[in-house]
C-alpha cells in the first residue's frame, strides 16, 4: 500500500460510540477509520457487508470524504432496505469494529456533533439547546457538520499515520 493511500485514503468511516460519562463538553465519542484500507477477508460477514454498503454509498458519491454510518441507513432505506433485510447484524459489525486491529481514529467531539454521527432520521432531527434555543438540522446544517469532523480527519490522520509508520506498526510501500 501507497504512502498516499494511507496518508489520504479515499474516504472515511464514521460512527457515534456510547456517549461517555465523563466532564467536560467535549468527549472522545466517535471512531473513524479507513474502509479501503481493511482487507475484507480478515472480517466477519456482518463487518464486511457494512464496508461493502459504505463502498457503494461512497462510489455512489465520489466527492464524499467522510461518511456517516447514519448515511448508509438512511441510503439502504431510500432503496427499500435495512441492515436486517441484508442479513446484517450492524450492531455486532460496529461493536468488532471498534476493537478490531485497524487504523482507527477516535474523534474528540461535542455532544452536538455526536448527534450527527448517530441521527438516521427520514426528516432529520431537531435539537433543543439548554438555554431553550430549537435548531432543526437541515441537510445544509449536517454538511457543516461533516465538513467539521472531515476537517479534523483531514488533519489528524496523517499525523496517525505518520506515528504508526514510525513505530514500526505497518509498513510502506
Amino acid at each position: 500500500m501507497s504512502n498516499a493511500a494511507l496518508l489520504q485514503p479515499r474516504y472515511w468511516l464514521a460512527h457515534a460510540l456510547e456517549w461517555p460519562q465523563a466532564e467536560g463538553p467535549y468527549r472522545e465519542c466517535a471512531q473513524a477509520l479507513a474502509p479501503p484500507l481493511i482487507p475484507r477477508q480478515m472480517v466477519s460477514r456482518d463487518v464486511a457487508d457494512i464496508l461493502a454498503v459504505a463502498d457503494a454509498f461512497q462510489k455512489a458519491q465520489p466527492g464524499r470524504r467522510l461518511v456517516f454510518f447514519s448515511d448508509l441507513t438512511l441510503w439502504l432505506d431510500g432503496q427499500g432496505s435495512d441492515w436486517g433485510r441484508r442479513g446484517t447484524d450492524w450492531e455486532a459489525g460496529l461493536r468488532e469494529l471498534e476493537n478490531a486491529p485497524a487504523l482507527t481514529l477516535f474523534l474528540t467531539l461535542s455532544q452536538y456533533h455526536h448527534a450527527f454521527l448517530a441521527d438516521a432520521s427520514r426528516e432529520g432531527m431537531t435539537i433543543r439547546f439548554a438555554d431553550g434555543a430549537v435548531e432543526k438540522v437541515t441537510p445544509q446544517v449536517r454538511e457543516a457538520a461533516r465538513t467539521f469532523m472531515q476537517q479534523i480527519l483531514e488533519r489528524d490522520w496523517p499525523g496517525y499515520i505518520g506515528r504508526v509508520i514510525a513505530d514500526g506498526k505497518i509498513r510502506n510501500a
